[in-house]
């Protein structure tokens, strides 16, 4: 039987954020109905109820321990981008959620994903989330190589074995005012997929097991210290050598540490390295665990091992997802850098 999420008993509350029913939640799941085949008015017409919402198929997953709530609408029809916005400051309010993703059909690829945050805003890309997106497509279609397209263009995913490998492009240097980034020890801005601030350790933050809200509180300032809209992410650089490098990473559109980001282990790595002239592997590790970052002559792939920690519903603005399939993960199991 399906529920709405509740903590085990004398349990913290960890999913409280995602399923409250709020304004913001009860008028997007109308609206949501709307646009997916029910014109009439939330509140009825000529007396009569007001239609049921579609049931629209979720999934909670992870890569690296970057979580996602995982939006179906390839078969329910497509959702207003307002309506989208609303329910990822919902569902992304909790710690448990760091981006919504939404997957819809297209015509040039096998599926197509928009990525939206806590803030409202539609991100330009999700390296994590396109990893989760490909596996989902493979094991659906029983294919080890699938095309998805983003707002950033269509991007090539393949199967590694447990692994995900995906395209992410290009890894390009901005620049940046010295003026502006005074005595930050500044590795590069880099946009690869989205926007970094890539800094070696800072003296504020003494070592990679700082306490998170210091963390956040050192990176949230720096979110506006460009004209680029939406802000910048922050990366720190805490250790590097042997072609692998130890980070942290503060997300603009999550507005906190996130325990991994894709685009940050891209960026990263392309700003301590540069770009290589020959194909070359790296490694990346995050609180979340380790991604592989290649450059094959061309351009930058990603690749991790994407989770489905399980799958459900969302409908009248309540996610619904079987508690067997919860009761066995914890985000608290992350390392304590994250917490």
């Amino acid at each position: 039987m399906r529920r709405p999420l509740k903590p085990q008993h004398g349990s913290p509350d960890h999913f409280g954020a995602l399923r409250q029913t709020t304004a913001a939640a009860e008028a997007a799941a109308h609206l949501a109905g709307r646009v997916a085949g029910h014109p009439e008015d939330a509140q009825g017409s000529a007396g009569n109820p007001p239609p049921a919402t579609p049931a629209i198929p979720v999934d909670y997953a992870h890569t690296c321990m970057n979580h996602f709530v995982v939006l179906d609408l390839r078969k329910t029809g497509p959702i207003a981008a307002e309506t989208l916005a609303a329910l990822a400051r919902v569902l992304c309010s909790s710690p448990l959620c760091d981006d919504l993703l939404v997957l819809q059909p297209v015509t040039n690829a096998d599926v197509g994903l928009r990525i939206f945050g806590g803030d409202g805003l539609e991100a330009d890309f999700c390296g994590n989330g396109l990893l989760y997106t490909a596996s989902k497509i493979g094991d659906e279609t029983g294919r080890d190589a699938v095309t998805i397209e983003t707002p950033a263009g269509v991007r090539r995913a393949s199967r590694l074995g447990d692994q995900w490998q995906a395209e992410l492009g290009d890894a390009v240097r901005l620049d940046l005012d010295s003026e502006l980034s005074g005595d930050l020890p500044v590795l590069g801005l880099m946009r690869a997929g989205e926007p970094h601030l890539v800094l070696d350790r800072p003296e504020a933050l003494p070592g990679f097991n700082v306490d998170r809200a210091r963390l956040e509180g050192f990176c949230r300032p720096l979110q506006g210290l460009t004209d680029i809209p939406g802000g910048i992410n922050v990366t720190i650089v805490f250790q590097k050598q042997n072609d692998s490098v130890l980070i942290r990473t503060f997300e603009r559109g999550v507005g906190r540490h996130t325990f991994s980001c894709g685009t940050g282990a891209i960026a990263s790595i392309a700003a301590v390295y540069g770009t290589p002239d020959r194909a070359r592997k790296f490694h990346v590790c995050s609180p979340g665990g380790m991604h592989s970052v290649t450059f094959d002559g061309e351009g930058w792939l990603l690749s991790a091992r994407p989770v489905r920690i399980g799958s459900g519903v969302l409908v009248e603005g309540q996610l619904c997802l079987p508690l067997k399939q919860l009761q066995h993960y914890c985000a608290e199991t992350a390392p304590n850098p994250a917490r």
